[in-house]
């Protein structure tokens, strides 16, 4: 009986450790999880987890967040079906300014959206994401994301270098990015077309 009584203590007990591991493994990933949403709050200045969260689920991370408020470009650079050289240029420029180096997660993100164009649906949720993020930072970063769009826009010129630099694609789309964005987006949009 006391064999039996010792096998049973013994399953017991390993089901007790068992349990406790997979309760250690649960707080690791979830301190882990936090860790990651507070890197992405750090990147976009932002206070507000659940945005970082949202930021995460369009598959952003602590580096990459860095080029989040840069998706409007690479949607403006894809207005026309077709992504410019002088597009592409301009948009690893602005990458070059921020000191986000070739090479690294946030640059690398920003080339594969570069070589094959985002849907509708991610651009929408980029946008609606974007615009909570803004209405809680600083006045007028709607209107510096407004103006990169508008300078990406007109890097590629027009046909032969005549007519307007900015297609009639880019100008829609900068203008539903300047709705989008909010109203100090808005405002620099209708500055640039005066």
């Amino acid at each position: 009986m006391s064999t039996e009584r010792n096998e049973e203590e013994a399953y017991f007990k390993a089901l007790e450790i068992e349990q406790r591991r997979k309760l250690r493994e649960k707080l690791e990933r979830a301190a882990k999880e936090l860790a990651e949403k507070q890197a992405i709050a750090e990147s976009v200045k932002t206070d507000d987890l659940s945005l970082a969260e949202r930021i995460k689920a369009l598959g952003f991370s602590g580096d990459t967040a860095r080029v989040f408020d840069l998706l409007p470009l690479i949607h403006v650079a894809w207005a026309d079906g077709t992504i410019q050289k002088n597009e592409r240029a301009a948009i690893l420029g602005v990458l070059e300014h921020r000191g986000i180096p070739a090479g690294s997660e946030a640059f690398t993100m920003v080339e594969s959206l570069l070589e094959e164009r985002p849907s509708d649906e991610y651009m929408g949720q980029s946008l609606a994401v974007l615009r909570e993020l803004l209405a809680q930072g600083s006045i007028g970063r709607g209107a510096a994301i407004v103006e990169l769009c508008q300078q990406v826009a007109t890097s590629a010129g027009g046909f032969l270098g005549l007519g307007s630099k900015v297609s009639d694609e880019e100008r829609q789309l900068i203008d539903r990015i300047a709705n989008a964005l909010g109203d100090d987006a808005n405002d620099a949009f209708r500055q640039q077309l005066d």
